[in-house]
């Protein structure tokens, strides 16, 4: 199966983070200066301008490169998620190992209509975000049927065994 891209807006959503993340770093660096100001400090606010800058172009361009590098598939055996803005990764979960299935979505999810599916294994979790809310619904009935399959013929094995 191919690798399923997230939906067009998942874009938005993720643009709106950055800029509150950013709004919340411009502050905290704002508030740094301003109770700092008076202070003969090492650091001039200049360096504050730049680091700012560099912030501001950061979480602008981010949301581009992630919407453009995040992908995830489902197998009969696994799920693989891809994304990433300065570094990849990408997690690959055996379905047959899947202990819970959440589905979770934030403010500025729910703005957006969209939700992420998290997948807890014995090893950690692993979440297929920005997906719009019906499709993380039939992610979610699809893979809790799968995981019953393997509970039911895992305990006609059993018995079997027996």
């Amino acid at each position: 199966m191919e690798f399923q891209k997230i939906s067009g807006k998942a874009k938005g959503c993720m643009m709106v983070n950055e800029v509150l993340l950013s709004l919340i770093c411009t502050m905290v660096l704002g508030g740094i200066w301003w109770f700092f100001r008076e202070e003969d400090l090492p650091v001039s606010i200049h360096l504050v301008w730049v680091v700012l800058a560099v912030i501001w172009v950061v979480s602008l361009a981010a949301p581009f490169v992630r919407y453009e590098r995040y992908r995830y598939r489902f197998t009969e055996e696994e799920i693989d998620v891809k994304e990433g803005f300065l570094f990849i990764e990408r997690n690959i979960v055996p379905i047959e190992r899947l202990h819970k299935i959440a589905m979770e979505s934030g403010p500025v999810d729910r703005i957006f209509g969209l939700s992420k599916v998290i997948v807890t294994t014995a090893g950690g979790d692993v979440t297929i975000r920005f997906l719009e809310t019906e499709m993380a619904e039939r992610i979610v009935e699809r893979l809790k049927t799968r995981i019953n399959q393997y509970a039911v013929a895992e305990r006609e094995e059993q018995k079997e065994d027996e």
